[in-house]
């Protein structure tokens, strides 16, 4: 007994050194997860106090945090900012029992009683006061009213909504949803940083997705009412907003737009029951882009991948028909191809090749300017026969076509950057296509076959003209700013390169006076009544939709003031019946009248 009274000892002993080090690594534990680490537990990057705020609190995001866009005003084209009612679904303690307090509300917010409790029973988070489905826009009066009922389920809030209810350029915008599978391709060190998860909204179309990296803010701005475990407000502790504080972030995307002429361009679209299409409005000066819109329309909220109206027509190739016999007649000019006031004989038809002038019977004996301002396809077949092929793809590439013109080049860590989202290449041949076969060259030579043109191109190609023969790379962003304003970035104005050597003024100057000829006595002679002068040249282009239908492009473009242009303008109708009169004209005169009434302004401004 004596004996095992030492061993006893011993063996509690050891119990008691082993319990004491189990509550030590319990405690260093406890102190790691409750203080050390809280913010970042285990390589997940868990938030332990997030965690336990959000399992006494009903939140809501009232502001993603994401960036937003400006036109080159400083007008915000998204992230407005409405003063909204905020309600949390406290049911055990919400007044749906006391009528007179119901009564109180609805009136208040200009509803019947039984809309209220219909929008208070449907709660399962709290959700803004909607009407129609978008955020209702609170009076002072209301304010002043719903926050004398004191009621902390009912929150006088600041929301932001990222696209209004008549969204401004749309397609040039562009819209966010989920994609699961590219931001594990190309968001990967934000996801490990826990800046981004698989259902985190990115830019899916538009500036949205090309300026994805920039957008990306420091985190949402949110609104909770802390709770007890029965979902009670807990007394004295009102409703927290939480955001993230910093005044460099979120960043502002200074876009070149002009939101007014943009409105007013998209309302001249509506007004002309434009279905399809598109407009695209240049600084003269520097091929700014300051309107672009396009037709069918769209919301980013309403998203069909399908249906295909988000895709932006004004960057999509399609047949140019007429406007690019101005590439055919620069060809000829530049390569002495045509005698000075050489005459061609147009008969209406040009048997070999299957041509036909859209004159019936022709027009006669007809000089080459007076061909391009009557826009005769017997006098551009017969020049086309006199030019090589590849000549005419080269004079192409030296007005901008066949090319992407879009603004490229370094930006911030990308050595090559494009603003312009899924912009077309377009073409003059397709790759089998035999260059030097006459039919081949005469169909090219009138904007038909295979040659594809974007209206971006287009409108680019006349401020090429006005430049003297210099291709300028068109922007819809000019610069990045901080949240409080600070410049961070800016994209400069710049020329396309790797082009062939540029047009020689002589051949511009030629050119856009025969776009006045054009206008004062040829097929735009209907904008002899626009505010004022304009010039231009104008397009029509057979073309099958997708069921096969024979359809027609409807094009023209210029530029105005003649006098001293300011602007550059390129209009599309497509797929319009063969038979339906032209409403390209019209729609190009009804823009320039727009752009009339705006102030003289610098290329900068």
């Amino acid at each position: 007994m004596a004996n095992r009274s030492p061993l006893k000892k011993h063996r509690l002993f050891y119990i008691l050194l082993l319990m004491t080090v189990l509550l030590i690594g319990l405690n260093v534990r406890l102190f790691w997860i409750q203080v050390a680490a809280s913010r970042n537990f285990t390589d997940r990057s868990i938030d332990l106090v997030e965690n336990s705020v959000i399992q006494r609190e009903q939140g809501i995001v009232l502001d993603s945090g994401r960036g937003d866009f400006y036109d080159r005003n400083g007008v915000a084209l998204t992230g407005s900012v409405k003063t909204v009612l905020t309600v949390f679904p406290v049911k055990e303690h919400f007044p749906e029992n006391n009528l007179q307090l119901r009564q109180q509300i609805a009136q208040i917010l200009h509803v019947s009683e039984r809309q209220w409790q219909t929008f208070v029973e449907s709660l399962k988070s709290p959700a803004v006061w909607t009407a129609n489905g978008k955020p209702v826009q609170l009076t002072e009066a209301q304010i002043g009213q719903i926050e004398a009922l004191g009621l902390p389920q009912l929150a006088v809030t600041r929301y932001k909504q990222r696209y209004d209810a008549e969204q401004l350029a749309s397609q040039v915008i562009g819209f966010i949803s989920q994609d699961p599978q590219r931001i594990t391709r190309q968001f990967t060190d934000q996801i490990h940083k826990g800046e981004l998860q698989l259902t985190s909204k990115i830019g899916g179309a538009g500036l949205e997705k090309t300026f994805e990296p920039w957008l990306q803010g420091l985190g949402p701005t949110s609104l909770s009412l802390f709770t007890d475990g029965l979902k009670r407000p807990l007394a004295g502790l009102a409703a927290r907003t939480v955001f993230p504080d910093n005044s460099y972030y979120p960043l502002k995307v200074i876009t070149t737009l002009d939101a007014s002429i943009q409105r007013r361009v998209e309302l001249v679209m509506d007004k002309l029951h434009i279905q399809e299409g598109a407009v695209v409005v240049m600084d003269a000066a520097n091929a700014d882009v300051i309107a672009m819109a396009s037709r069918p329309e769209f919301h980013p909220e309403h998203v069909d991948l399908k249906q295909g109206s988000w895709s932006n027509k004004a960057v999509k190739g399609t047949a140019p028909g007429s406007i690019f016999k101005t590439v055919t007649a620069a060809a000829a000019l530049e390569e002495g191809l045509v005698r000075p006031g050489e005459t061609f004989d147009c008969r209406g038809e040009l048997g070999k090749y299957g041509l036909s002038c859209w004159k019936q019977g022709g027009h006669g004996h007809i000089t080459f300017e007076e061909g391009y301002a009557q826009s005769c396809n017997i006098v551009f077949a017969e020049i086309a026969e006199r030019l090589d092929g590849v000549k005419l793809e080269e004079y192409a590439h030296k007005l901008g076509l066949d090319v992407r013109v879009g603004w490229s080049g370094r930006f911030m860590q990308e050595e090559s950057f494009r603003q312009w989202d899924s912009e077309d290449k377009g073409q003059v041949y397709a790759g089998a296509t035999p260059k030097q076969d006459g039919g081949v060259k005469a169909q090219t030579s009138i904007g038909q076959r295979d040659v594809l043109v974007t209206p971006l191109q287009a409108a680019n190609m006349i401020v090429t003209l006005l430049s003297g023969g210099e291709v300028a790379s068109p922007r819809i962003v000019k610069e990045i700013r901080f949240g409080n304003g600070r410049l961070m970035e800016e994209l400069p104005a710049h020329r396309v390169e790797g082009l062939p050597a540029s047009l020689s003024p002589g051949t511009s100057k030629t050119l856009l006076s025969w776009m006045e000829e054009v206008v004062d006595h040829g097929t735009g002679s209907g904008l002899q009544s626009a505010h004022w002068k304009v010039a231009g040249k104008s397009g029509t282009a057979q073309v099958r939709d997708k069921q096969g239908r024979d359809k027609v492009n409807q094009w023209f473009i210029g530029y105005g003031p003649a006098e001293m242009p300011r602007y550059a303008v390129a209009v599309l109708v497509q797929n319009a019946t063969p038979d339906e009169k032209s409403i390209s004209v019209p729609l190009f005169r009804q823009v320039m009248d727009v752009l009339a009434e705006q102030p003289a302004k610098g290329a900068n401004d």
